[in-house]
């Protein structure tokens, strides 16, 4: 009697066996340069070192602010409940293949006040346990998703602060510009009043005319209309600041920085494989891989049968008697026969999307090649330009001043003194702005390699 349903199971089980499709997985590319096109300029440090842009920079109030921002932002926020999320669902999925417990009790009172016992009554209690045996692995391989789900939600939640620090730090850096060419305009504002004076003084004494003064003062005006327009874009990126430190704007303060006590930073010197293999994103992508492969293998065994074993007792009075206990065991297949479309369309469905976390990984890869390489690139550029620019702003600088001294003595005309102030202020503005485009390319860098800068 026990063989015959033993029999059947291995013959069904048999049967649907070859059913199943074939796994046909893309695998994930791979790295295939070993170095980067250029190297460097200036020191570097070892792969395994790690700053974040405060200490790097050398900056006390850029590290407050980033962990401001790391606290408050919203964004960072929401991707924190993303992971969350995944955890419960990973925890709803382990549930998934434990066995299933259920409780039952009950009773009935009868009252009789004509019988000799008077209240009569019916008592019950049951107890059922079933579980799945996971003989093709199916729920393993929905587990295993669910948890690649959850590293590739805290991969992008890192990738997210590593985004956040660098634009936290890029606002911070430019404020620090904009206060240094503001004070240039304001040196270069009072610099325009005193040469007014002087040119003023002149045309009293016949030694200089009305157009000498209208044209030195059109230049005063200038000066002054682009320290406003700076001043508003200070005010602009302190509101940014507020915003990505999850704060309001009218209540946000922070003083700007010496754009001249900023340090360089130092960078990585690892190769393409070790740098972009390190970035969350990639690594957010690569679980992305990982996930779905788990939902193609969790679909494909959706095609064999399961196999259910299940247990009960039941316990039970009658009319206030002793409790009978009743025990049960049995195993019961649960085979798929008339959804084996919807089976395959959820198969092909899985695999469709497998090849497209694929994509997306490669998508993610050559982004990130192509950032750090264009990173790497405009940290060298910079540093040249820099040093060009500080070269023509010493020239630009003794121009000025010995032109001036000969209009003051009569020896120069004063369009000589006002072509050497403009090419002095250009060149001054120049330099602030080198000295801003050097660290925002070090804090490209910082992003482009996922945080692998010192």
């Amino acid at each position: 009697m026990t063989r015959r349903p033993t029999l059947l199971l291995a013959a069904a089980t048999t049967a649907l066996f070859g059913c199943a499709p074939a796994l046909q997985l893309q695998h994930q590319p791979r790295i295939e340069a070993i170095a980067w096109s250029e190297e460097l300029a200036g020191g570097e440090l070892s792969a395994d070192q790690r700053l974040g842009l405060g200490p790097a920079l050398g900056s006390p109030e850029l590290t407050e602010l980033v962990g401001r921002a790391l606290r408050r932002n919203p964004d960072l926020a929401i991707a924190a409940a993303r992971v969350d999320q995944a955890r419960a669902r990973l925890r709803s999925a382990r549930a998934a293949s434990l066995p299933t417990v259920s409780l039952s009790a009950g009773g009935e009172l009868v009252s009789n006040r004509g019988a000799a016992r008077g209240d009569q009554g019916d008592a019950f209690a049951g107890l059922d346990i079933s579980y799945d045996l996971d003989l093709f692995g199916g729920a393993a391989a929905a587990n295993r998703a669910s948890r690649d789900r959850v590293r590739a939600a805290e991969e992008d939640r890192r990738a997210l602060a590593v985004v956040l620090e660098a634009e936290v730090s890029r606002a911070f850096v430019e404020r620090a510009a904009l206060s240094r060419r503001i004070a240039l305009l304001d040196r270069n504002i009072a610099k325009a009043v005193e040469l007014e004076r002087i040119i003023t003084v002149r045309r009293d004494a016949g030694e200089a005319t009305t157009v000498d003064v209208g044209r030195q003062n059109g230049q005063l005006l200038g000066l002054r209309a682009e320290r406003v327009r700076l001043d508003l874009a200070l005010v602009q990126t302190r509101s940014a600041l507020a915003i990505l430190c999850g704060e309001e704007a009218p209540l946000f303060r922070a003083e700007p920085a010496d754009l001249d006590r900023l340090a360089i930073p130092q960078f990585d010197s690892a190769d393409p494989q070790v740098l972009v293999g390190a970035r969350p994103d990639v690594r957010a992508a690569e679980a992305g891989i990982a996930a779905a492969g788990g939902d193609v293998a969790s679909a494909r065994a959706a095609f064999y049968p399961r196999l259910r074993l299940s247990g009960g007792s039941f316990l039970q009075s009658a009319s206030g008697g002793p409790l009978d206990a009743l025990f049960s065991l049995g195993a019961s297949l649960l085979a798929p026969i008339f959804n084996r479309g919807a089976l395959r369309g959820d198969f092909e469905l899985a695999t469709a999307r497998q090849r497209e976390s694929v994509e997306l990984y490669r998508r993610t890869l050559l982004a990130a090649l192509g950032e750090t390489e264009n990173a790497r690139a405009a940290v060298t550029r910079a540093a040249q330009r820099e040093r060009l620019i500080e070269q023509m702003a010493a020239e630009a600088r003794r121009t000025a001043e010995l032109t001036r001294l000969q209009y003051t003595e009569g020896m120069s005309d004063l369009r000589d003194t006002l072509d050497a102030d403009e090419r002095l202020i250009a060149a001054e503005e120049a330099m602030a702005i080198a000295r801003q485009q050097r660290i925002d390319a070090a804090i490209d860098l910082f992003r482009a390699t996922g945080g692998r800068l010192g």
